[in-house]
């Protein structure tokens, strides 16, 4: 099938099998599916113009978050206040990345070489942080991740342990999880969601793969509840930043565009049914192997 803004040819299985992995990979761990979106548009179906990559790859990120998050709502597992606070950052860091992206970074070669700096320290810092936890224990989030996990063994309802928010106020906000109790100032997600969302629309990704360590290190928080508040953080950066490509005059390759989704939606309607029965480290372990991969590609290295 002949994609003509794209200027490419490609069987139609290509794009929609590769929809199915972005959407898999981004609803079960919150990260990396704007990155493999991107790796796929490049790498896999041949596109050499940086801008049309970039909201292309945003969209899929924006397609996953509208199936997986009501997925983990009802599970409990979406801390929506840090979500929308992480989202209203994304919304001024959106416009500002996109708006220099558009003009600046166009060569694809230059693309590619900031893709992989990025992706790569993300990974290390990931994969660093398991060999880190197997000398430490009993944190708060370990204890909550336990939680969760011996519940879904036992064939409990999830929601009954799932978020709960216990105190709301511009200084502080604390809500309770699997029996554990976490807090955040709001101002440091604001803060992070707009530097996040200026890198991530420059970039043409989610954001996921730094969000997801925002959340985990940062934060304190355990995986289980990341991937879903990751996606609907996103969801707002990704429809600020793609809106803003197409008033930069940017055209999208719809037909492409929509075999993508597709595959990505079945992909991220598959996430959290399985993401729930895996142990947490798995989920780290997955994403972080990923991004390193990914990095050491686009760096030269294979």
């Amino acid at each position: 099938m002949s994609f003509e803004t794209a200027g490419i040819v490609l069987p139609v299985w290509l794009p929609l099998l590769w929809g199915v992995l972005v959407g898999l990979v981004f609803s079960t761990v919150g990260a990396a599916g704007g990155i493999l979106a991107s790796v796929g548009l490049i790498s896999v179906m041949g596109i050499q113009d940086p801008n049309l990559v970039k909201p292309m790859a945003q969209a899929l990120t924006l397609a996953t978050p509208l199936i997986a998050v009501p997925g983990y709502y009802r599970q409990g597992r979406v801390v929506l206040s840090l979500a929308f606070i992480l989202g209203a950052g994304g919304i001024l860091g959106a416009l500002v990345g996109s708006t220099l992206s558009a003009t600046y970074l166009t060569d694809i070669d230059l693309f590619r070489s900031i893709f992989g700096v990025l992706t790569l320290g993300i990974a290390l810092q990931i994969l660093s942080r398991l060999f880190v936890r197997k000398r430490k224990s009993g944190t708060r989030s370990e204890r909550a991740a336990a939680a969760f996990e011996g519940l879904v063994h036992d064939g409990g309802s999830t929601s009954a342990i799932g978020v709960k928010h216990r105190h709301r106020s511009l200084w502080r906000i604390r809500f309770a999880f699997a029996g554990e109790e976490f807090e955040y100032a709001p101002w440091a997600p604001f803060l992070t969601g707009a530097g996040i969302a200026v890198l991530s629309s420059a970039l043409g990704v989610g954001g996921g793969f730094l969000l997801v360590p925002f959340m985990v290190l940062l934060l304190g928080l355990p995986m289980f509840l990341v991937a879903g508040t990751a996606a609907m953080a996103i969801a707002v950066s990704s429809v600020t930043s793609i809106a803003n490509y197409i008033r930069l005059g940017v055209e999208l390759d719809v037909p492409l565009l929509l075999l993508l989704l597709a595959g990505t939606v079945a992909g991220a309607w598959i996430g959290p049914r399985v993401s729930g029965h895996l142990r947490e480290r798995w989920l780290e372990g997955i994403l972080g192997l990923v991004l390193l991969l990914i990095g050491i590609r686009y760096l030269g290295g294979f």
